[in-house]
């Protein structure tokens, strides 16, 4: 399963990502929301950023071992293990968050259509909803690829293949254990390349409006060689 095992070393393994950064561009692109939901939340490192900005926070995530390491933080979010295609919130929110190409990894379009659906239904009028996916370009370029990311505790690899419309991904993890000597665990992750059409219709068949796209971190536009997508809509 997906981040049984890598989820205890996620953290470590993509300390590079600057989630600060990233949450105030998210919040400034939503219109400075309060009330937020932070969908496929992982470690709750985006999470924790929102909180400290003053937002109200829900994470939500269907992994168990991440939402194990998102709880520790203790930051002030209310973390739920939940399938976003069966998303069911207490009350309405003012945006959600979807970040870090987490809907890539729905591989079936029904489920994609059922998550937009349900994040539809939670967001007040007007609310914003907010997502980054990998384009097709870039998870067809890793066809072959290999990557490798380590940490003091952790060593990954991810071996790459694309057979369209789906990039299936075999990881190899090596963890050190107490006594010294490291651990082999294997995981494989399995995402979808989504039309950037098909996203705009299933978005507008759901009920958003105003829908934009920009190249990650942008604010102004998107090109055919930005390798993520960042959609806004409401």
């Amino acid at each position: 399963m997906a981040y049984e095992h890598l989820a205890f070393h996620y953290d470590a393994l993509m300390r590079s990502l600057d989630y600060g950064a990233y949450a105030d561009y998210l919040l400034a692109l939503a219109g400075n929301p309060r009330r937020v939901l932070d969908l496929a939340c992982g470690t709750g490192r985006l999470a924790a950023e929102l909180c400290k900005r003053g937002c109200d926070v829900v994470a939500v995530d269907a992994s168990p071992e991440m939402l194990s390491v998102a709880q520790e933080r203790d930051c002030g979010a209310l973390f739920l293990m939940q399938d976003m295609t069966e998303l069911d919130l207490y009350g309405t929110v003012e945006a959600v968050f979807c970040t870090l190409d987490a809907l890539n990894y729905l591989t079936d379009p029904q489920q994609l259509i059922q998550t937009f659906a349900r994040v539809r239904l939670f967001l007040e009028p007007g609310g914003a909803f907010l997502f980054d996916l990998l384009t097709p370009e870039a998870l067809a370029a890793r066809d072959g690829a290999v990557f490798m990311s380590d940490a003091e505790n952790a060593y990954c690899i991810w071996c790459c293949a694309w057979e369209a419309p789906l990039c299936r991904q075999e990881v190899t993890l090596f963890s050190r254990q107490s006594g010294g000597l490291w651990k082999r665990h294997d995981e494989t992750h399995t995402e979808r390349a989504y039309e950037l059409r098909f996203l705009e219709e299933a978005l507008k068949d759901a009920g958003f409006e105003e829908i934009r796209l920009y190249g990650m971190m942008k604010t102004d536009s998107f090109s055919k060689d930005d390798e993520r997508v960042v959609f806004a809509a409401r």
